[in-house]
């Protein structure tokens, strides 16, 4: 199981400080041309807790490659889009998922990309809302070469992730936050939260 995160690892850096055509290159490319750790490190969580479900797709196969694709491209769009359709999206799904806390929540996922909360609740928002009949929402990921076949294998992947977990007893956000913690860019604790030795 390691060797395959690795290989994936491998490929989801390779994917980010790769070259690649205009039209994949978000509107609003960071600061430096280089992907934030943080940014790096969500989505290797993820990947990381998909195989740690046991569904992540096969190492060689395309879905695997389409799912970095998707997992990067859908974080890069809901993160710096302006169009107005992806923008709403985002916010009609986190203000169904967090209530109050949405502006946090979403302050927090512009500067660290994903984490399971805020893929679910994209995800779960497109399941309860026909989001993808407007067409706007296609025009917008558009820029970031990615489209509802991606979306669909995302939310596929993540759903059956869910599942897993739960029928083993256990929680995908528990999963993820172990995961993440290992990863790029995890936060670390400030001093005064740090476990004190007796």
């Amino acid at each position: 199981m390691l060797n395959k995160t690795a290989g994936l690892a491998l490929l989801l850096v390779i994917w980010f400080f790769a070259s690649t055509a205009p039209a994949q290159q978000p509107p609003h490319p960071p600061a430096g041309g280089r992907t934030s750790p943080a940014k790096v490190g969500a989505v290797m969580a993820l990947l990381a807790t998909f195989e740690d479900a046991g569904i992540l797709p096969p190492e060689s196969s395309p879905d695997a490659n389409r799912l970095i694709k998707a997992l990067i491209q859908f974080q890069a769009a809901f993160m710096t889009s302006e169009h107005p359709a992806i923008r709403q999206w985002l916010r009609n799904a986190f203000t169904q998922k967090f209530g109050e806390a949405m502006p946090s929540t979403l302050e927090a996922f512009r500067t660290g990309g994903w984490t399971s909360q805020s893929l679910e609740a994209v995800v779960d928002y497109a399941v309860a809302t026909p989001v993808w009949n407007d067409p706007g929402v296609a025009d917008g990921f558009r820029a970031f070469n990615v489209g509802r076949p991606d979306f669909d294998l995302l939310a596929h992947v993540f759903t059956d992730a869910r599942a897993a977990f739960s029928a083993r007893g256990q929680n995908l956000h528990d999963a993820y936050a172990a995961r993440r913690k290992t990863m790029p860019g995890a936060r670390k604790a400030p001093r005064d939260e740090l476990p004190r030795s007796m």
